[in-house]
């Protein structure tokens, strides 16, 4: 057991023994699914995660790896709660965090819906990204300042705005020490995918991005080529962080790849 485990919520609706678990992306924590609550819980139990040093969560320890040690965290959550497996829901950062559990721990994961997925980079995003968290410059740069540059570079566009500012809001909270493990999580994201294209796993997956997520329009396109039981739906006019953006084509396009994949899951305590 760990000395805390990570601070969740959960809203059950009282009929279903069905659980649908949120995972958050980088800087922000659970509250950024309140457009998904209302139409979700008519249909399953949920749990809303904050990932570790986000929110109320504690911060991961330095010595372990970012990814093992927050699987191990959501493991431990999920075995508390007796859920024994679940849908699994994530934005950006979430999805990384999902696939990881997804390669180790499949048998937990019914089915995944993976918004904004981060993998490949395009080339000078991921060559800046490398410089500002080269040591030499992460050590004089606010930790805030290229993290705003990147949401301006991942969100441009003035229908991307709220989502954006959201973005920034939150991440004031997150603290230097885990944004830089969780920045270098996402930089390198794609050693992550290419695991899972590995495996021998075959979970549902429906991945859900925005037409202007220009940033990782492209890798996502080839990943999912290339996965197994993966598909796609693009959303006109949107951005990164859809689940907001157009938080009702999301929860359409979520929920009815969930009834598909509908099978006798988890329970409630």
């Amino acid at each position: 057991m760990t000395e805390k485990r990570l601070d969740y919520n959960v809203v059950t609706n009282g009929r279903s023994k069905e659980w649908a678990v949120f995972f958050h992306g980088i800087g922000g924590n659970h509250r950024i699914f309140y457009k998904q609550i209302d139409m979700f819980k008519q249909h399953y139990n949920l749990l809303f995660i904050d990932l570790p040093g986000h929110g109320n969560s504690p911060a991961l320890p330095s010595n372990q790896g970012v990814l093992p040690a927050t699987t191990a965290m959501v493991l431990e959550l999920l075995d508390d709660l007796k859920i024994e497996s679940a849908h699994f829901i994530g934005i950006s950062l979430g999805t990384i965090v999902m696939q990881h559990i997804a390669i180790h721990y499949p048998n937990r994961v019914a089915s995944m819906v993976l918004a904004g997925a981060v993998n490949r980079w395009l080339k000078w995003g991921e060559l800046l990204g490398r410089l500002v968290l080269s040591r030499w410059l992460r050590n004089i740069l606010p930790y805030m300042l290229p993290y705003i540059v990147f949401a301006y570079l991942l969100m441009p566009n003035n229908n991307h705005k709220q989502s954006r500012d959201i973005f920034i809001r939150e991440a004031y909270k997150l603290g230097k020490q885990s944004y830089h493990h969780w920045a270098f999580v996402l930089l390198y994201s794609y050693k992550t995918y290419d695991q899972l294209i590995k495996s021998s796993n075959a979970i549902p997956k429906l991945y859900i991005s925005g037409e202007e997520d220009h940033m990782f329009i492209k890798g996502i396109t080839s990943y999912v080529k290339a996965e197994k039981n993966a598909e796609l739906h693009l959303i006109e006019t949107c951005g990164h962080v859809c689940n907001i953006e157009k938080h009702m084509e999301f929860n359409h396009q979520a929920l009815q790849f969930i009834q598909r994949n509908k099978r006798p899951i988890g329970r409630v305590s």
